[in-house]
C-alpha cells in the first residue's frame, strides 16, 4: 500500500489517523510540526502528505509552498480547522491536491485519499512507463502536462496540481461550448469523491488567479456551469 505523512500538531489527530490508516493496510509516518514535516519529506519523499496548517516552527502553507518548489507531483491533501472561502482557495493556489475542513468524517477522508490514488495509479505503476504527452495552450499560456506547469510567453512557470491541468484540458477542449458544473465536477472528482460543486468553484477562481489577465477566459454562466471563451 502507500507511504503516507501525517502532520498534524495535535496528538490525538496524529494518533486517529494513524490507526485509521494503517487499518487500510498503508505505511503512516508522523510529524508535529512544520520543520519535522519538511525533515520526514527529504529523507524519503511519501506516496501522500496529509497536512495541517495551524502547525508550529512553520505552518502548513509554508511547509506546502516550499514542497512545491522542487516538487511539483507530490500528493498533498489539507486538513484544516481553517475552512472559509478565502482559505481553501489559498490552500489550491500553494499546490495543494484537495482541502478537507475539519472536523471530517473518516469515510469521507478516505474516500478523498482512494480517489486521489486512482488518479496516480496509472503514473505510480512501475508496470506503465510515462508517456510524454505534448501539453496544450490556455488563451496566451502553455500547459506542460509533464512538469505540471503553467507557462507564460515571457517564460514564468506557475505550478498546476493534476486536477488543475485536467480541469484545464477538459475546458480548451471545448471552446465555446458550455461545460455543466455537475458534469465538470464528477468527471474530474468521480462520482463517489463525497463532495460538492463548491469545490470545483474554488478551482475555478484559483485558477483565473494563476492565468492573471487571461483568467476572463474562462467564463462562469451563471446557474449553469462554465466556458472556455478562446481568444
Amino acid at each position: 500500500m502507500a507511504d503516507i505523512l501525517v502532520a498534524d500538531d495535535t496528538r490525538s489527530i496524529r494518533s486517529t489517523l494513524s490507526l485509521l490508516l494503517e487499518e487500510e493496510g498503508h505505511t503512516v509516518r508522523l510529524a508535529s510540526d512544520g520543520e519535522s514535516a519538511l525533515a520526514e519529506y527529504r529523507r524519503k519523499r511519501p506516496d501522500l502528505l496529509l497536512l495541517d496548517v495551524m502547525m508550529p516552527k512553520k505552518n502548513g502553507y509554508q511547509v506546502l509552498k516550499q514542497i512545491r518548489r522542487d516538487d511539483p507531483a507530490l500528493p498533498v491533501i489539507i486538513l484544516s480547522a481553517k475552512g472559509s472561502p478565502t482559505d481553501v482557495a489559498l490552500g489550491l493556489d500553494l499546490g495543494s491536491d484537495d482541502y478537507l475542513p475539519k472536523p471530517f468524517s473518516s469515510e469521507v477522508l478516505l474516500s478523498r485519499i482512494n480517489a486521489m490514488f486512482r488518479r496516480m495509479n496509472v503514473m505510480a505503476s512501475p508496470e506503465i512507463k510515462p508517456v510524454l504527452k505534448p501539453g496544450f495552450d490556455v488563451a496566451s499560456f502553455h500547459v506542460d502536462e509533464n512538469r505540471l506547469m503553467l507557462i507564460g510567453a515571457d517564460g514564468r512557470e506557475t505550478p498546476l496540481s493534476l486536477r488543475e491541468v485536467d480541469l484545464l484540458r477538459i475546458l480548451t477542449s471545448h471552446p465555446e461550448e458550455l461545460m455543466d458544473r455537475d458534469m465538470l465536477f464528477n468527471k474530474i472528482w468521480g462520482y463517489d469523491y463525497g463532495g460538492t460543486t463548491r469545490t470545483l468553484d474554488q478551482y475555478i477562481l484559483v485558477l483565473r488567479k494563476k492565468l492573471g489577465d487571461d483568467g476572463v477566459c474562462i467564463m462562469t454562466v451563471r446557474g449553469a456551469g462554465y466556458r472556455y471563451q478562446k481568444p
